[in-house]
C-alpha cells in the first residue's frame, strides 16, 4: 500500500549553494579593487615620477638660465669697467665711449631677451665680446691718433706717483726738522724770492724800449711800388716803423721784436704761415698772439727798426693799435686809422 505524500510539509532552502555564490561574488570585488588600487597607485607613481622629472628639467632650465644671465652680466659689467676707463683724455673719445656704451646695452638686452625666450644666445654672447673688443680696438686707434698712449700714461702715471711719494717723504723730513734748519729754508725762501724778483728786474732792464712806433698803410702795385693809401679797400699792406732807444745792459748784437698789431674789433691780426706766432708776455704772466717780427743789429743807441705785414686780404675799416714786445715785455706802442 503506497504512502500517500504529504503536500503540506514545507521544502528547506538550499542556503548551502547560495553562500558559495556570495563568497565567489566578494572574492571578484575584492579582487577588482585591490587591482583597482594597484593600478591608481602605479598611476600615481607614474604621475610623481614624470612631476619629477619635470621640476628637475624645469630647475635645470631656470638654474642654467641664471648662470646665463649671471654670464652675460658679468661679461657687460666687463665691457662697461674697460670702456669707461678710457674716458678723461678728450671730449671727442669721450663721446666716441658714450656711444659704444649705449650700443652694448642694445646688444645686452637683445641677449638677455634670447636668454628669457630659451632660444640660442652664445652666438650672441661671443658677437658681444667681438664688439667690445673692436670697440677697445678703435679706441686704441684713436689714442694713437691723438698722440696719447696708454704706456706713455702708465709711465706718466708711475713718475707722478714716484714724485708725490718723494715729495712726502721729503715733507715729513722737513718738518721732523729742527727749529734752526727752518730757520735756514725761510731764509733760503727769502733769498731765491729776492733772486727772482732780481732776476725780473734784470730782465726787465734787458728790454729794449723803442719810440715813434709808426705805420703806413699802403697799397702795393702790379710793379711793386707802394703808394700811401688810408681807405681800408684800398690797404693790402702796413709797414711798421720804430726807433730803438739806448740800452747800455744790453750787449750789442742781434735783436728780435714782436709786433703785434690789434683790428677795430679787439682781434690780433695773425696768420701763422706769413710768421705770426704766440710770445709770453712776462709782466702779464700770459701768452699773447703777434702778428709778425722785426729784427735788427743792435749796437745800444738809437736803431730803426722797420717790419710789413701784406696779409693778401682786405682790412677792416677802424682804429687799430700796435704793440711791439722784446725779450717778453710791451716796450713800445702805437695806433693808426683806416677809413
Amino acid at each position: 500500500m503506497s504512502t500517500p505524500t504529504n503536500f503540506n510539509q514545507p521544502t528547506t532552502p538550499n542556503y548551502g549553494n547560495n553562500d558559495g555564490d556570495n563568497q565567489k561574488r566578494m572574492t571578484t570585488i575584492m579582487g577588482v579593487a585591490i587591482a583597482a588600487l594597484l593600478g591608481l597607485c602605479v598611476f600615481l607613481l607614474v604621475s610623481k615620477y614624470n612631476t619629477s622629472k619635470e621640476l628637475s628639467a624645469t630647475t635645470m632650465e631656470l638654474t642654467q638660465q641664471k648662470e646665463a644671465f649671471n654670464e652675460l652680466d658679468a661679461r657687460y659689467n666687463d665691457a662697461v669697467a674697460q670702456l669707461e676707463q678710457q674716458k678723461g683724455i678728450n671730449a671727442e673719445l669721450d663721446a666716441k665711449i658714450n656711444e659704444q656704451l649705449q650700443q652694448l646695452e642694445a646688444q645686452k638686452n637683445e641677449i638677455a631677451g634670447l636668454i628669457r625666450n630659451k632660444k640660442d644666445y652664445q652666438s650672441a654672447l661671443a658677437s658681444f665680446e667681438r664688439q667690445k673688443n673692436q670697440y677697445l680696438a678703435e679706441i686704441d686707434d684713436l689714442k694713437k691718433q691723438v698722440g696719447i698712449l696708454t704706456e706713455s700714461n702708465t709711465q706718466l702715471t708711475t713718475q707722478n706717483q714716484q714724485l708725490s711719494t718723494s715729495l712726502n717723504e721729503t715733507t715729513s723730513r722737513l718738518q721732523e726738522e729742527s727749529t734752526a734748519k727752518a730757520a735756514l729754508i725761510s731764509e733760503k725762501t727769502q733769498l731765491e724770492t729776492e733772486r727772482a724778483a732780481l732776476s725780473k728786474k734784470v730782465d726787465i732792464a734787458s728790454a729794449i724800449r723803442v719810440k715813434n712806433v709808426t705805420v703806413k698803410s699802403v697799397d702795393v702795385r702790379n710793379n711793386g711800388k707802394e703808394k700811401s693809401k688810408s681807405r681800408a679797400g684800398k690797404v693790402d699792406k702796413l709797414n711798421i716803423c720804430f726807433t730803438t732807444e739806448p740800452n747800455e745792459v744790453v750787449p750789442a748784437g742781434e735783436e728780435v721784436f714782436q709786433i703785434r698789431i690789434v683790428d677795430p674789433t679787439g682781434a690780433p691780426l695773425a696768420i701763422e704761415s706769413l710768421g705770426s706766432g704766440v710770445a709770453l708776455d712776462k709782466r702779464a704772466e700770459q701768452e699773447v698772439r703777434y702778428t709778425t717780427t722785426a729784427s735788427c743789429q743792435y749796437n745800444n743807441g738809437e736803431t730803426n727798426v722797420c717790419g710789413a705785414w701784406q696779409p693778401g686780404q682786405n682790412f677792416a675799416k677802424g682804429k687799430y693799435t700796435v704793440e711791439v714786445y722784446n725779450k717778453g715785455f710791451l716796450v713800445g706802442t702805437g695806433a693808426f686809422n683806416l677809413k
